[in-house]
């Protein structure tokens, strides 16, 4: 190291990469406060770098404190050629981290590795002191490093912006932090389980005693007599009681046991009918902590089928909407679009959700922590759905038992 005056240093712009010099006043004001420990060096911890010509390597903001804040004549510096390995690497993540056309990962991955290196020199090193070498704030190096260390997730690493992945990292370390609070997965004894019960719900629910769900996936009979409609096959399917009073029943034995079935932090997806949109929404609010999204989810079909109420007055109704709600501040997973578009499927059941649409809403729910409760599962397809993308427990309702047989069965073929 030697002192060199500041005059002569040479700081070629167009070499430089482009960036604000950021929190002057405060690195001046640090190395004020080191500089009577410090006297040889006028406070500066890391000496900036220059070539055998004095032209600036690396200690813009550093050189640039003291010249305009600090008033120094000369200042610190070590020789490029005269560094070793480990300066030498340091100095280069240094000096990527303030790349502009720098990747965001390549950025995230630098600021990672200097840290550790550093922390590999001075056991006591911390982020923060990463932060103030680097010009960054103390947030900015935390989430990098918690990005980088999450980026052999593929949807991290392949995440279009910094802010995506970040995004992404966060929800799951809330959606983990939810689920050791819960002590969910202590509470299942198998490492993965998919089930279709015949059993009623509202019986069921009211001696549950197994582990909370953190997903509810309810596709009630909408209790507009749907079993007794000429067009949609109801006859051929088996048809089930689509009943206002069975739908007012599965709703009310929902709200009555949810803290019995339903974990703390928990997502729901309702399906409904829009003759009682409102009053779904009052329910839910009036009796439940759901806080449901004011735009729901939106199947459309696109083979054109649907009920055509009155051929003389009033168009076919080509889609179905499902409610979106959350107890809790329980993260997704990552977002989807509210609407998807397919054709209806037929076979098992008269009122079959597609499982390309239930899979694509559930990315944005289901990961390896889920524990998904389905009520009334009829074909199974959102149990398919769930356990399609790893979902670790997964249990499905199922009134009639030739459902139940029917649905067990393509789960086990699937």
């Amino acid at each position: 190291m030697k002192l060199i005056p500041i005059s002569q240093i040479t700081i070629e712009r167009e070499t430089r990469q482009r960036r604000e010099l950021t929190g002057l006043d405060e690195l001046a004001e640090s190395i004020r406060r080191n500089a009577p420990a410090m006297p040889e060096t006028g406070g500066l911890i890391h000496p900036i770098v220059v070539t055998q010509e004095l032209v600036l390597v690396a200690g813009e903001r550093r050189l640039t404190a003291c010249r305009d804040i600090l008033q120094y004549d000369s200042i610190p510096v070590n020789f490029v050629d005269e560094l070793d390995n480990t300066t030498l690497l340091l100095l280069e993540l240094e000096e990527n981290t303030r790349r502009i056309d720098l990747p965001w990962q390549d950025k995230a991955r630098a600021i990672a590795k200097y840290n550790d290196l550093r922390k590999e020199i001075d056991p006591a090193w911390t982020q923060q002191a990463t932060a103030a070498a680097l010009g960054l704030g103390q947030s900015t190096v935390a989430q990098n490093i918690a990005v980088s260390e999450n980026l052999s997730n593929p949807r991290v690493a392949q995440a279009p912006k910094f802010s995506v992945a970040r995004g992404i990292v966060q929800r799951n370390a809330d959606r983990k932090d939810n689920q050791t609070i819960e002590n969910i997965r202590d509470s299942v004894s198998a490492p993965r389980q998919q089930f279709i019960f015949n059993a009623d719900f509202n019986e069921w629910s009211r001696t549950y005693e197994g582990p909370k769900f953190n997903l509810l996936h309810c596709d009630f009979p909408y209790g507009i007599g749907a079993d007794r409609f000429a067009q949609g096959s109801a006859g051929s399917h088996g048809g089930y009681d689509d009943s206002s009073e069975t739908y007012w029943r599965l709703l009310g034995s929902l709200a009555q046991n949810l803290d019995r079935i339903a974990a703390p932090s928990c997502h729901i997806v309702f399906w409904f009918s829009l003759n009682y949109y409102q009053e779904t929404l009052e329910f839910f609010a009036k009796n439940t902590d759901f806080k449901i999204d004011k735009f729901p989810l939106i199947w459309f079909k696109s083979d054109g089928s649907g009920i055509l109420p009155d051929p003389n007055r009033g168009p076919r109704r080509v889609y179905e909407t499902a409610l979106f709600g959350a107890r809790g501040d329980r993260k997704i997973v990552g977002a989807v679009a509210n609407a998807y578009a397919c054709p209806i499927v037929s076979g098992r059941h008269m009122s079959e959700k597609p499982e390309p649409m239930l899979r694509h809403f559930f990315r944005m729910l289901v990961d390896a922590e889920s524990l998904v409760l389905d009520p009334t599962a009829g074909s199974g397809s959102a149990i398919r759905a769930a356990k399609s993308l790893k979902a670790k427990h997964v249990v499905g309702l199922e009134l009639n038992p030739e459902f139940a047989k029917l649905a067990a069965e393509a789960i086990d073929g699937g």
